[in-house]
């Protein structure tokens, strides 16, 4: 099968499911604009949480090979930033939970409310603003994705008539097939939105600084 025939089939898959993609693209920008509000209200609750999460990711695992064995590769970090994101930003936390159907809506808004309490107010400058927000458009609309395939998986098999059938089984393959083409353009995202965020944080400056990566 040519590219275009596989590309073309992605976006047929995001068709069936446009519905669920578009409730969890309003997810995200809701919940980061709210968490940026409570941040400029003072939200003493907020303010704390905010303190003790961004002295948190100074010591975040998952950023400690950026740090050491591939911090003089910029291809391995990509590469390195773009598995990560697509194997535990997507697949296991919004694709799989989504066997518990309202679990990714939940993962959302969690993530969303935090990115925007962890940054609203930061003073990081035009560019590091434009390569944040550009991450969060990418990453977050490759997650807006495989949320989507995550809860048409739950809500196929305790409503199995929306995939046009009774048996929880068949609606289940249905549902998880379409997943699998959907995840083409999964995929193609989160490789775009490492090369961004990437390559710019090692054109502009230090890669190795915590608050620097947006996640």
């Amino acid at each position: 099968m040519s590219l275009k025939k596989v590309f073309t089939e992605s976006l047929r898959a995001a068709g069936r499911v446009k519905n669920l993609i578009f409730f969890y693209l309003a997810t995200h920008t809701v919940f980061l604009i709210f968490g940026e509000w409570t941040v400029a209200r003072k939200i003493p609750g907020v303010l704390l949480m905010r303190e003790e999460q961004l002295k948190e990711i100074e010591s975040l695992g998952y950023l400690k090979p950026l740090t050491g064995a591939l911090a003089n590769s910029l291809a391995l970090k990509i590469l390195y930033t773009f598995l990560f994101n697509l194997v535990f930003g997507a697949f296991l936390s919004t694709t799989i939970t989504g066997i518990a159907f309202f679990l990714p809506y939940m993962i959302a808004v969690w993530r969303s409310f935090m990115v925007g309490a962890l940054f609203y107010g930061q003073d990081i400058g035009p560019g590091m603003t434009v390569i944040f927000y550009g991450t969060f458009i990418l990453e977050f609309g490759a997650y807006c994705l495989s949320s989507a395939v995550g809860t048409d998986i739950g809500l196929s098999i305790i409503w199995p008539s929306r995939k046009g059938t009774k048996s929880r089984k068949e609606a289940l393959l249905r549902a998880i097939k379409n997943g699998a083409w959907l995840y083409v353009l999964v995929i193609l995202i989160l490789f775009v939105a490492a090369i961004w965020e990437i390559s710019w944080l090692q054109y502009m400056g230090p890669l190795l600084k915590p608050e620097n990566i947006a996640k």
